[in-house]
């Protein structure tokens, strides 16, 4: 049997194909992620009594705004609140929240959601919350991070000083724990390390290692690498002569740069006496880059107590900093 297609079952057909791809364009699973030539940013906009943090793509070959929605119940005034990735937002939401209360009335909350970027919501975790007897339970901080490729949520759980203070590492998908790092551990493996709170780090670029540091203060007593999947583990205790309030910058193949000068006091009159005391002495700030795994140091520059390096590692081989006269340098791992 033959089927003879005229003109206009080919047109109606067509249009179907068109309908199809045009669904499948839209509404396939790809789509909530951002295209290759989007680039992301927010902004936080407050009102009277609440904010909302506004959510911008934008067509990087056009340029102009491919789209943006907004997310409310977003406090301002901390910008660690909200993560953008390429496939979601990741934002800490609160709710029944007075920001002119130091102490919340119950029936607040503060939790983790993820956004697509159809904005469509999906809360994960509750970190913490009032409850109706007055009670506050709050099982995490309002610190998280999130894993480039979307599989790995790290959270700070309990308080420092508690015995199960800890770095969690929970699987996005079934919000399960896969790792926990509690402090007492890294402590007893590692006396020389001070204890402190755990900064929550920095992915590698592929997600494959997650680098942080525990800190007290303005001073890091560790820093800490993580391997996303055998959960490997290896903590770098800070060199002996290693300040508080210095400018230091640490990169992922374990070099420290550190000044030997504190730079934050906290106090401009601190600060002031310390480099006076220097300059007296005829002392200058020297610049520093310590190998962790040789424990070697080497000085790289040096120049007056009061002056800022800013250094900065612009991949994971090359220092950036800078000189008086606004010079810029790079030093470059052989």
């Amino acid at each position: 049997m033959k089927f003879k297609i005229n003109k206009k079952t080919s047109i109606i057909f067509i249009s179907f194909l068109v309908i199809i791809a045009a669904g499948v364009y839209f509404y396939s699973p790809s789509r909530i992620c951002l295209n290759n030539n989007e680039d992301i940013s927010y902004k936080i906009n407050e009102f009277n009594s609440s904010s909302v943090a506004v959510i911008f793509a934008k067509n990087r070959e056009l340029n102009k705004e491919a789209f943006h929605f907004q997310i409310d119940n977003v406090p301002s005034g901390y910008s660690s609140f909200v993560k953008l990735r390429k496939c979601g937002v990741y934002v800490i939401r609160m709710f029944n929240f007075d920001p002119k209360k130091s102490k919340q009335d119950p029936g607040f909350k503060a939790e983790l959601w993820n956004y697509d970027y159809k904005n469509r919501g999906n809360k994960l975790i509750v970190l913490s919350e009032k409850e109706n007897n007055g009670d506050f339970k709050s099982d995490y901080s309002y610190e998280f991070n999130v894993d480039p490729n979307e599989n790995y949520l790290v959270l700070e759980q309990s308080y420092l000083g508690k015995d199960d203070y800890s770095l969690i590492i929970k699987d996005l998908k079934t919000l399960k724990d896969v790792f926990t790092l509690y402090l007492k551990d890294v402590v007893s493996k590692y006396p020389d390390v001070v204890p402190g709170s755990f900064g929550l780090g920095e992915w590698t670029a592929d997600g494959k290692e997650l680098w942080g540091d525990i800190y007290e203060g303005a001073l890091d007593t560790a820093y800490y690498r993580i391997e996303a999947g055998t959960w490997k583990v290896d903590v770098y205790p800070t060199p002996s002569d290693l300040l508080a309030g210095v400018e230091r910058a640490f990169n992922r193949k374990g070099y420290l740069a550190f000044v030997d000068v504190p730079t934050f006091t906290g106090a401009k009159e601190i600060y002031d006496q310390i480099v006076a005391e220097a300059r007296a002495k005829g002392e200058q700030k020297n610049l520093f880059v310590y190998n962790f795994a040789t424990k070697e140091k080497l000085k790289i520059a040096a120049a007056d107590p009061a002056w800022q390096f800013k250094p900065n590692w612009i991949d994971e081989t090359e220092l950036e900093y800078y000189l008086p006269a606004g010079k810029k340098k790079i030093f470059k791992i052989e």
